[in-house]
């Protein structure tokens, strides 16, 4: 069905918690701006939502991308009665026909309102590990436990989004009836916005952030917190500042991003152990818009222990921003080995200050950045991540050149 009003398709995105600060906030506003340009209408429905005075930015932009946004004190994994049926009202009322939860969490909500409504049900699987330090060192390890599996079956969406191939790779193990139903599709970014600086641009992007003339600069823009690997990149920064090769560079490293005060605590505490480290290691907090950062960095480092897909990286190629990350989820839809960037072992710092001294010759970089940029404007841009999305949920254009005919029910 449509709103009876402007004839536009209504979608219900779920999420548990809306944290303004990290990538799924980040993914749902993109992905609800691009359905929107394309006559989607977005009904989003979420549990807390956290946002502070630097997010508050980002919650601006995802309120704008939506149609309605309600707030639902109480919502949790399993649901309530009195919050089930003030729901089901919601989707009646408003003509819903594709419910989209963010996170597998909230699985049996989208699959029980869907069988009593008929929307088709949608689950975006947004994996993600927070702890600390030991914890996250054993993410790539990771497994779903038995109960976990038994659910994911019980509640197995119309059709599974993942992002990545290693995600796709994670599920392959596992014994699920609803295989044949996973679809992949990348994570977009907004490529218009995202665009390689000029020369001007790019000049005064450096002198904002105080990046001096012939200093190599390394940005790590993503949450606070021991699974991005921050440890892993102030190690390697410091053997190459450090190096007694002839040729030395002269390496500073930028921290964008925010995270719980305990973790924050921690990692500044590490990054801050002499004096030197004052002049290698700066922490900005957390961007509502990194592209003046990207425009002044000249590599973009990301040693995690566990991703989805980093639409950090995706944002950072857009601009021609070389990447060298882990082989956590989405680096090798990202990164062509040594073409597009750069993939490192994980906890392995030697390999990490390998990659890095290889980026930070200008030839190398330059031939690495118009590569990286091609693939990011080949795959990761807004509109590939919307027709695909489309289709998945039902809604088909037709010659007319109206892009939604209409929504297909499950």
């Amino acid at each position: 069905m449509k709103d009876s009003a402007s004839g536009a398709p209504n979608v219900m995105f779920l999420v548990e918690v809306v944290n303004c600060n990290d990538g799924i906030a980040s993914y749902c506003e993109t992905l609800a701006t691009g359905l929107h340009a394309r006559g989607v209408q977005i009904h989003l429905v979420s549990g807390i939502v956290r946002s502070d005075e630097k997010s508050e930015y980002k919650r601006q932009k995802l309120a704008a991308a939506v149609k309605q946004w309600h707030v639902v004190p109480g919502l949790r994994k399993l649901p309530s009665l009195s919050i089930f049926m003030r729901l089901l009202k919601l989707i009646r009322e408003n003509d819903i026909t594709v419910i989209n939860v963010h996170g597998l969490g909230m699985l049996m909500w989208g699959r029980l309102l869907s069988l009593l409504t008929g929307a088709r049900c949608v689950a975006t699987y947004h994996p993600s590990v927070l702890g600390n330090i030991e914890k996250v060192q054993n993410a790539p390890q990771s497994t779903f436990s038995p109960v976990q599996i038994l659910f994911f079956n019980l509640f197995f969406p119309h059709t599974l989004i993942l992002m990545s191939e290693e995600s796709l790779r994670h599920l392959r193990r596992y014994v699920l009836f609803g295989k044949n139903r996973i679809a992949k599709v990348y994570g977009g970014v907004d490529t218009v916005h995202f665009r390689p600086p000029s020369d001007a641009e790019r000049r005064d992007a450096r002198a904002k952030f105080g990046v001096a003339e012939g200093e190599f600069m390394c940005l790590l823009a993503a949450r606070l917190a021991w699974v991005k690997g921050h440890d892993l990149l102030i190690k390697a920064a410091r053997k190459i500042r450090d190096s007694a090769s002839p040729s030395p560079i002269d390496i500073k490293c930028y921290f964008v991003g925010s995270g719980g005060a305990e973790r924050e605590k921690e990692i500044k505490s590490f990054a801050f152990a002499d004096e030197k480290d004052k002049d290698t290691f700066k922490f900005l907090g957390f961007m509502g818009d990194v592209r003046e950062i990207l425009w002044a960095a000249d590599v973009f480092a990301l040693p995690s222990r566990f991703e989805g897909f980093p639409l950090g990286v995706a944002e950072a190629m857009a601009t021609g921003l070389v990447p060298v990350r882990t082989p956590a989820g989405g680096a090798s839809d990202q990164i062509i080995q040594g073409q597009t960037g750069f993939i490192v072992p994980f906890e392995d710092v030697d390999a990490l200050v390998g990659a890095l001294e290889k980026v930070a010759d200008p030839a190398m970089r330059a031939a690495l950045s118009r590569n990286a940029l091609a693939r990011a404007q080949q795959h990761f841009g807004v509109g590939p991540m919307v027709d695909e999305t489309l289709k998945i949920y039902g809604l088909t254009g037709d010659s007319s050149g109206d892009p939604l005919a209409h929504a297909v029910k499950a």
